[in-house]
């Protein structure tokens, strides 16, 4: 179990590695401006980690009394993952007076379905997992998407286009699959309508705003 832990993280960490480096090698921005966006990605999943650790502290507080050490034996569930989702969303929302979130969201969105799609492509040469296959395949369409959309939409609409296309695509696997994962943790139904609802509500309070 520890071993096959370990792969898994090194997979996803694998992953992320490759979708920094796919962005930075062809983003068409200046130097200066890559490695700023590419700090405040890393920042972001950092801290998305950190609230990974959070979760997993909520949800076994009173093993954390007992025996803090403890907690750190427990692997990350779902449930954490969700956590550090909300967390992660609310955290973005607090900074967007002090960062350019178009500017970041251009940068943290191709990182992370080219890591998505790597993520998938891993676990298919490792399981051959058709389920990894077909999921390879969507994240491929939503890079394909974002790429082809990219210069001809603000970065607002095109996050918004990309969350429907997930949400619905994810729809569509949750119905017709046993199961729908993202980075190896499970998706429940009522995440994934929440999650849409959540972001496209901020989505339209942010442009309205403006």
């Amino acid at each position: 179990m520890a071993t096959a832990k370990l792969i898994s993280i090194s997979t996803v960490l694998f992953s992320i590695i490759a979708g920094l480096f796919i962005y930075y090698w062809i983003s068409p921005s200046s130097k200066d401006e890559k490695k700023k966006q590419l700090e405040e990605v890393t920042d972001f999943i950092v801290n998305f980690v950190i609230f990974m650790w959070i979760g997993k502290v909520i949800l076994n507080f009173s093993v954390f009394i007992k025996d803090p050490l403890a907690v750190l034996a427990y692997p990350a569930d779902s449930n954490s993952f969700y956590i550090a989702i909300i967390l992660s969303i609310f955290r973005l929302i607090y900074k967007q007076k002090k960062m350019e979130l178009p500017i970041f969201l251009s940068a943290l969105l191709p990182i992370v379905l080219v890591a998505s799609f790597m993520f998938e492509f891993m676990q298919f040469l490792q399981d051959r997992n058709l389920y990894s296959l077909t999921n390879m395949s969507f994240y491929a369409i939503l890079v394909a998407i974002f790429y082809y959309l990219n210069e001809k939409l603000s970065a607002l609409s095109l996050f918004f286009i990309l969350l429907l296309s997930w949400s619905i695509g994810t729809l569509i696997m949750f119905f017709t699959q046993p199961y729908v994962l993202f980075f190896g943790y499970l998706l429940s139904l009522p995440f994934i309508l929440l999650f849409l609802l959540f972001n496209a509500s901020v989505i339209i309070y942010i442009k309205l705003k403006r």
